[in-house]
């Protein structure tokens, strides 16, 4: 690495790349990067990070023939993760984000910007909304913001986001968006961080996000096209993807509780671009698979849920009307104390952590079918308002959370 730090000598804006077997995206997405580097900084020295997770498909070669000089850096990925690669698809990507902005620090780079290598729909304006607040040293995080139907990514809508949100007290849209671009100076501080082991099994998206907010650096969001993603690796599979991202969010809450424990209420973030309702033409929903699953769940878990969940909140759950899907809503109020509920006991190690997270699933289906049900024969706006009543009840319902906490 040294002698390809070297021979690049520095540069402005560092574009850094988290890649695992991706030979077949990179083509496409470098000649969509290039172009938007030579349309949004043409005056600004650029150089590609790559952190490699020991690809076997030729990925690391593709880089050699970029117009843009690279530093190309193989990390140590854990064994358990390259058998089964997590939902994000890079092995170990907390070592190779520390890996890429270690390199990224040492160029010299004012701007880092970080892209998924397995991203097909990037655009060359991607580059220019993500980098722009930063560049002109207004923001130092910069999180995507993306155009989505509104029953895309209900884990993130009725799950994650509205979690982060009430923990950290901004509203973001993707607090896993996998884009994200950071200033030199906050790039830095992560760096010499000196709570943060790269090498733990949690989100280190979520720790960055939350140092930022906390340390009092400038986040912002920018809003985008669709993200859509061509992977391999990736997995699909449901309790997998609950268990990885709840768990890594978890994980921080158990680690970094300074981060958010004195945190109330919350604001929206400074944004480039305009906000974009989400997408409503029909699309087929099997809301009666979801709530067969919920319904399995009620049968079958409750000798597992009343040990995660507090006496109330597990009678709560299991007077919910299933037979008439018609009648079936699932309270906002309700949703936010179980997610809560499971928060502490992962905190407490009340079962195993990942029956415990897997044991979600059955209650995030009957959530969601409750949300399908609720806004398909409604517009935009609507689906927009019941995904914001589901935030608001998060922040609510924190002062439960925060008061069982030690």
């Amino acid at each position: 690495m040294d002698e390809q730090i070297a021979r690049v000598g520095g540069c402005d804006v560092a574009v850094a790349f988290l890649t695992c077997n991706n030979a077949d995206t990179l083509p496409g997405l470098l000649a969509a990067t290039g172009r938007g580097l030579a349309e949004h900084v043409p005056a600004m020295p650029v150089a590609y990070v790559v952190a490699d997770a020991g690809s076997s498909d030729g990925t690391r070669d593709l880089f050699a023939s970029a117009a843009v000089p690279s530093v190309v850096i193989t990390h140590e990925a854990p064994l358990a993760e390259r058998v089964a690669v997590p939902f994000h698809g890079v092995p170990g990507r907390g070592s190779a984000l520390r890996a890429a902005l270690g390199a990224a620090q040492r160029l010299g780079a004012r701007v880092v910007l970080i892209v998924e290598a397995d991203l097909i729909s990037f655009a060359p304006d991607w580059i220019d909304r993500l980098t722009a607040p930063v560049r002109d040293q207004k923001a130092d995080y910069v999180a995507p913001a993306y155009a989505r139907h509104r029953f895309d990514g209900t884990i993130t809508n009725l799950l994650i986001a509205p979690l982060v949100r009430a923990l950290y007290g901004r509203r973001l849209r993707q607090p896993l968006g996998g884009q994200q671009a950071l200033s030199g100076r906050l790039v830095e501080h992560l760096l010499l961080h000196p709570k943060w082991d790269w090498s733990a099994r949690e989100l280190a998206d979520v720790w960055i996000l939350g140092t930022a907010i906390a340390d009092g650096f400038s986040v912002w969001q920018a809003w985008l096209g669709p993200r859509i993603i061509r992977s391999r690796t990736r997995t699909t599979d449901l309790p997998a993807m609950v268990s990885q991202t709840l768990g890594g969010v978890f994980s921080v809450m158990d680690r970094h509780h300074d981060l958010w424990r004195d945190v109330r209420a919350s604001e929206p973030l400074p944004a480039v671009g305009e906000p974009i309702l989400p997408e409503t033409e029909p699309r087929e929903v099997d809301v009666e698979r979801m709530a067969s699953a919920f319904r399995l769940g009620l049968r079958d878990l409750p000798p597992v849920w009343e040990h995660v969940l507090a006496p109330e909140t597990l009678g709560d759950v299991l007077s919910l009307e299933t037979d008439d899907l018609d009648r079936f809503r699932f309270p906002d109020e309700l949703w936010a104390r179980v997610v809560y509920d499971f928060a502490l006991g992962h905190h407490y190690a009340v079962i195993h952590r990942e029956h415990l997270l897997r044991s979600l699933v059955p209650l995030y289906l009957g959530r969601t079918a409750a949300y399908v049900l609720a806004v398909r024969d409604r517009g935009a706006a609507a689906s927009e308002a019941a995904a914001e009543a589901v935030a608001r009840a998060f922040e609510r319902q924190k002062s439960y959370l925060v008061e069982r906490w030690t």
